[in-house]
């Protein structure tokens, strides 16, 4: 029995497979109508869309809006279409001629009977189909939707398209002047006004306007300027028009009862990724809405759902919002509901058919189960679809889907495609020279490559050069029976649906079955192969089990892959640079603390890296070692982990084809390729990375996993989660055997390793000092500690033997074998035998021996300062000889014993660095030379440096190294502590007060005020003290002599000049004032003795200095104090007599010329004019 005879349907018969809403055919369009298969699904949106058209009739509604979803092949186009017949009544013609109401025809056949009566009587309707392809978005007068409808308005009203045109076809025809128009344009050009408008319009309207119209337009001039501003006027069109537009012609149809319901098919493939079209719509739906008066539906069809349109236009989410709300109505249809149709329109069967096609499946179970395996099915399915698989429809339908990703492609499909129902139809008839599915026996089933020729032309339109490219594969034969080409058409249909149903050879081998009794196992493997030769072609690609059939010029750069395929030689490399970059993070963590230990690897006798420690050998499946022979390197050193892998096929594929495309890439990285070539490269970048960072690990890893382990000759099988993880298990007993000093402890911070210095007796300590029993029970470092032997003993070693003593040579020795130790706790160990006194650190040019300098605890705190020093272990301490110094500085015992000296010297430097910056102070505070408080600074700080060291030996090695500068410090500090401040401040005072006094010394006396004076602030005071004093008694006996004269003169002196100025004549007229300025000189009268006392070395009573009793001083406050007294003197208005001076007087001394020079100075300020003066001085007899 054939596949027809089964059909309940005739096979042959004309159907239509692409739904065009603009195509209106009769014929086409009744067999549209006719055979569409209306799910409930359908019938339900239908029942939706007339009941929102029924709540126009009762006000305002939010509905107005409709999306229509549903991905190619869904049918939306095809339910709009229905839908447009249905509102809106037409005639139909039958394949008799007979005529049918589309309204009565579809209401009876989709049981909406009751609105039949509605639809008729109550509304007026008008639709406007517009197919949103057949437009293209580039021209710029159709680039609008809303442009769209009105254009498709305008058409409809039997106007012009260009809308300036359309508003003087209007004007006319409200203004009478239509007919006579389309008259007078007939005679004029004896054409019709619909073919003149298309190129002549502007030229037409020019004249025939002051003809139809004089009384507006006088000449063609002014017609012109009329007509250059309805272009610019109607230019631009926004939706608020096409609206305004939409409505007046709803009233036109009927003043209430009219509607305008327009539909937009393809609305979301025309918008693509333009916001400004998105926006359009938008504003359109918003107009409908606000503006239409509930005379207006718009009815939109896409591919998405509104809010799938969100990833593409992400930017302007708010937009999408809006819509959503606009379009409340919302109308999904799924790809199930075509494969109802394809079932019912072309695979429907007799009963006797489906009886048939049930047996056959019945009889042939287990063979059809084990081949149909691309995606799951029921009986049910089998019998529906056949000969088509199960889910062959669904797939198809996602595979024709899949190339309508853009407004471009889906665009030059609308004239070439074919819908999922045609191409089945297509199958069934044999179109094209393709096998004729309808005369093929009960058994056969539709292959996947079937389809693709029956879709050939229509891929043409999209992907011309791919298809063109299967002529080439056509002549790769066949491959154990199986042309090679039909697994490429297969994988290529495959592959545009490879996400949800990946291109593996088990999926292939399943689309390309043709027959229930076919061996599904012997077509896998001829796939493969098929594959293979597509490979070595440079055809196919392969990742991860999953196959890409490739473009041609992805095809050509694919053959440039396959040229670089690696020799023997570079595939051994290639597996050593892989293990590499698997086995690059590998460290060893052994113990408790998880310590890192080096591990020195060989991959097939390449290391990787080098190093000391433990020792593993890996030998990859492309060496050349047998087990035997890897046992026996094993038995040679069993202390080195051998390791074999097994051998991979899938695994030297691979790393050739790695090999291969990561040297092609490099050898395109300066090259210009096309743009798909350039999308291979990065597809092949893409591959480049899953091969070396995902696939070979897990190759290589695999094939170790199954491999075998050798130690100490044992041969064992690995077992874990990993090659890491054997690798960790399987070398602890052998790090047990190499690190046999390995310390499973260490300090948990970087600041454990310094806190053993500024450490004293009694104090915390972290744990870690204690764990490692680095201190006595005494809380005394331990310094027969064995790893601080060990330690110590090393830095011996090295300093011995002239080798390098740095932190980080340590670090790097006790790193390895037998060791193993954290650098921390080298870091550790090396403070505490500093803290000890053992070792000295050079650093920036330093050698430091004490524990508390600040660089210190740098240098162990911090991993990169500790390797750029180096240490030094000290000589022992002669406690001998600092007893002996002991008693030389200090003066006392020194102690019999190394720890009795080590207290002695504590006790000592506490005592005296008390004393000596007590005398620091003394010093300072009664302003002795500067020297000497910077002695007994420094020899404080010394001794306090001193009394911090916790460690004997460490105390006495400081000491000792400070041993001379306090030798020749202390003398001086015993001189201090016996010396007599008080005498010399009186000393300081004497100097101080006899500044004056010193100018009048000559000989002896001079030399020894000038030794006393610099003596007194010399540096080596202490030597000069005694004689000093000398100096002092010498100065003192005279001083006192001259200072009493100095002092009674200066008296008498003073009380003549007081005399004096009591006879100027200003105490005549003015004797108050005139005494007040005398009280300055009064104040200076002195009746004391002028006996100088101590400490201030002056007269008792008055205490002024010798300085200041200065006759020469007293003159000169004389003259000022005359001055001040002759201004007390009144002024006389006019000439006065004048009597002349006449002096005449013996004069004894100078001071008595001194009182005749004043009695002429008061002579000049009495007369105020030039005087003449005559001397005569003669001796008396």
């Amino acid at each position: 029995m054939k596949i027809k005879d089964i059909l309940e349907r005739d096979p042959y018969r004309e159907i239509e497979g692409v739904i065009k809403i603009t195509d209106h055919d009769p014929n086409k369009v009744w067999r549209e109508m006719d055979e569409y298969v209306p799910t409930e699904k359908v019938r339900s949106a239908l029942g939706d869309i007339l009941e929102t058209l029924l709540e126009t009739r009762r006000g305002a509604t939010e509905r107005f809006c409709v999306w229509v979803s549903g991905f190619f092949g869904s049918g939306k186009s095809h339910f709009l279409k229905v839908l447009g017949y249905l509102l809106e009544d037409r005639e139909l013609k039958d394949g008799d001629g007979q005529s049918h109401s589309s309204q009565e025809f579809l209401c009876r056949k989709f049981g909406l009977d009751n609105y039949l009566p509605i639809l008729k009587r109550e509304f007026k309707t008008k639709v406007l189909f517009i197919n949103l392809l057949d437009c293209d978005p580039n021209i710029p007068e159709l680039s609008t939707i809303s442009r769209l409808i009105l254009r498709s308005l305008m058409e409809t009203q039997g106007l012009s398209t260009t809308f300036w045109v359309a508003e003087w076809e209007k004007e006319l025809r409200h203004l009478g002047k239509w007919s006579e128009s389309q008259d007078w344009v007939k005679q004029r050009f004896n054409r019709s006004w619909e073919d003149e408008r298309k190129l002549n319009a502007e030229t037409v309207l020019k004249q025939a306007l002051p003809v139809l119209l004089p009384e507006r337009y006088r000449s063609e001039e002014e017609a012109e300027r009329a007509i250059h501003e309805s272009k610019q006027r109607y230019s631009v069109v926004e939706p608020s028009r096409a609206i305004n537009e939409l409505v007046e012609f709803a009233k036109q149809l009927d003043e209430n009862n009219g509607r305008v319901i327009v539909l937009l098919d393809e609305v979301g493939l025309y918008i693509g990724d333009s916001v400004s079209r998105l926006t359009d719509l938008n504003n359109m739906a918003e107009q409908v809405v606000q503006s239409g008066k509930g005379k207006i539906l718009l009815i939109a069809s896409a591919q998405e759902a509104i809010k799938e349109l969100a990833p593409r236009l992400t930017r302007d989410s708010q937009i999408l919002n809006w819509l959503q709300d606009r379009f409340r109505t919302r109308i999904h249809l799924e790809p199930t509901e075509v494969q109802q149709v394809v079932a019912e329109r072309l695979l429907r069967k007799t009963p006797k058919g489906s009886e048939e096609v049930k047996k056959l499946l019945e009889q042939k179970s287990g063979a059809i189960r084990s081949a149909l395996t691309i995606d799951r099915w029921h009986d049910d399915n089998f019998i529906a679809y056949y000969p088509c698989p199960p889910y062959a429809v669904r797939l198809i339908q996602d595979i024709m889907g899949s190339f309508h990703s853009s407004v471009e492609d889906a665009r030059r499909l609308s004239g070439a495609a074919r819908s999922v129902l045609q191409l089945v139809h297509s199958i069934l008839r044999g179109e094209g020279g393709i096998t004729c599915g309808a005369e093929q026996q009960i058994g056969w089933l539709v292959p996947l490559d079937l389809f693709f020729d029956s879709l050939r032309g229509t891929l043409s339109a999209i992907r011309s050069d791919q298809i063109m490219a299967f002529d080439e594969i056509e002549r790769l034969r066949e491959v154990d029976g199986l042309l090679v080409v039909r697994v490429a058409k297969a994988l290529f249909l495959l592959q545009q649906i490879g996400s949800h149903y990946p291109c593996t050879v088990e999926n292939l081998a399943s689309a390309l079955v043709d027959s229930t009794d076919l061996d599904i196992y012997a077509l896998r493997e001829k796939v493969r192969k098929a594959l293979q030769k597509l490979q070595e072609k440079g055809w196919v690609s392969e990742e991860e089990g999953k196959y890409r059939l490739l473009t041609p010029a992805q095809h050509s750069l694919e053959q440039e892959v396959n040229q670089n395929y690696p020799t023997i030689a570079g595939l051994k490399q290639a597996v050593v640079d892989l293990m590499k970059e698997v086995l690059r993070d590998f460290k060893y963590e052994h113990g408790k603390t998880r310590r890192k230990l080096s591990v020195a690897m060989t991959v097939d006798d390449t290391k990787i890296p080098e190093g000391e420690g433990l020792k593993v050998v890996l030998y990859t499946p492309f060496a050349d070692a047998s087990d035997d022979s890897v046992l026996e390197q094993s038995i040679a050193n069993d202390k080195t982990l051998f390791w074999k892998a097994s051998g991979e096929s899938e695994l030297e594929q691979a790393l050739k084809r790695a090999v291969a495309v990561k040297k092609t890439l490099e050898q395109w990285r300066t090259r210009t390729l096309s743009e798909e070539q350039s999308s291979y490269r990065e597809q092949l970048e893409r591959e480049d990375n899953q091969l070396w960072t995902i696939r070979l690990p897990q190759l290589i890893k695999n094939a170790f996993m199954r491999g075998k382990v050798f130690i100490g000759g044992q041969e064992i099988q690995p077992t874990g989660h990993g090659i890491e993880a054997v690798l960790s298990e399987q070398l602890e007993a052998i790090a047990q055997q190499v690190y046999t000093e390995f310390i499973d402890k260490g300090p948990s911070r970087d600041e454990e390793c310094a806190s053993i210095l500024a450490w004293r007796p009694g104090s915390a300590l972290p744990n870690i000092y204690l764990d490692l029993q680095l201190l006595t029970p005494s809380q005394q470092i331990m310094r027969d500690n064995r790893y601080l032997s060990i330690v110590k003993a090393e830095i011996q070693n090295r300093q011995d033997h002239d080798l390098d003593c740095s932190g980080k040579a340590l670090g790097e020795h006790f790193e390895k074998p037998p060791y193993g130790w954290d650098p921390r706790l080298v870091r550790l160990f090396v403070a505490t035998l500093m803290k000890a006194g053992l070792v000295e650190v050079r650093y920036q040019n330093r050698i430091i021996t004490d524990p508390n300098d600040p660089q210190v605890r740098t240098v162990f705190s911090q991993a990169r300062e500790f390797q750029r020093a180096t240490f030094e272990i000290l000589p022992e301490v002669d406690w001998r000889k600092t007893s002996e110094l002991c008693s030389e500085i200090f003066g006392i015992q020194g102690g019999d014993t190394f720890e009795r000296v080590a207290l002695i010297v504590q006790e000592q430097a506490r005592h005296w660095s008390q004393s000596a910056n007590q005398l620091a102070t003394i010093c300072k505070d009664n302003n002795l030379p500067i020297q000497l408080e910077q002695i007994c600074r420094q020899v404080t700080e010394q001794l306090k440096a001193i009394i911090q060291i916790e460690e004997p030996n460490a105390r006495l090695r400081r000491f000792l190294e400070i041993a001379d500068e306090l030798k020749r410090n202390f003398p001086t500090i015993r001189e201090l502590e016996r010396f007599d401040f008080d005498r010399y401040r009186m000393l300081r005072s004497f100097i101080q007060s006899a500044r004056g006094w010193d100018e009048s010394l000559e000989g002896e006396s001079a030399e020894r005020w000038r030794r006393l004076s610099e003596g007194i602030n010399a540096a080596d005071i202490l030597d000069r003290w005694q004689s000093l004093q000398n100096e002092f008694a010498a100065l003192q006996e005279r001083y006192y002599s001259d200072y009493a004269q100095r002092h009674r003169e200066f008296q008498e002196a003073l009380a003549k000049a007081i005399e004096e100025l009591r006879k100027h004549p200003a105490f005549e007229c003015e004797p108050e004032q005139a005494e007040n300025l005398l009280q300055p000189l009064k104040r200076l009268q002195c009746d004391g003795e002028g006996i100088p006392s101590e400490p201030e070395f002056a007269c008792q009573k008055c205490h002024r200095p010798f300085s200041q009793m200065s006759v020469e001083t007293l003159k000169t406050k004389y003259r000022e104090k005359e001055k001040e007294l002759d201004n007390l003197l009144p002024k006389h208005e006019g000439p006065q007599p004048i009597e002349p001076l006449h002096i005449e007087r013996t004069v004894k001394s100078d001071d008595e010329i001194e009182a005749i020079a004043s009695e002429v100075r008061r002579y000049l300020v009495k007369v105020r004019t030039p005087i003449k003066v005559r001397i005569k001085v003669e001796p008396t007899t």
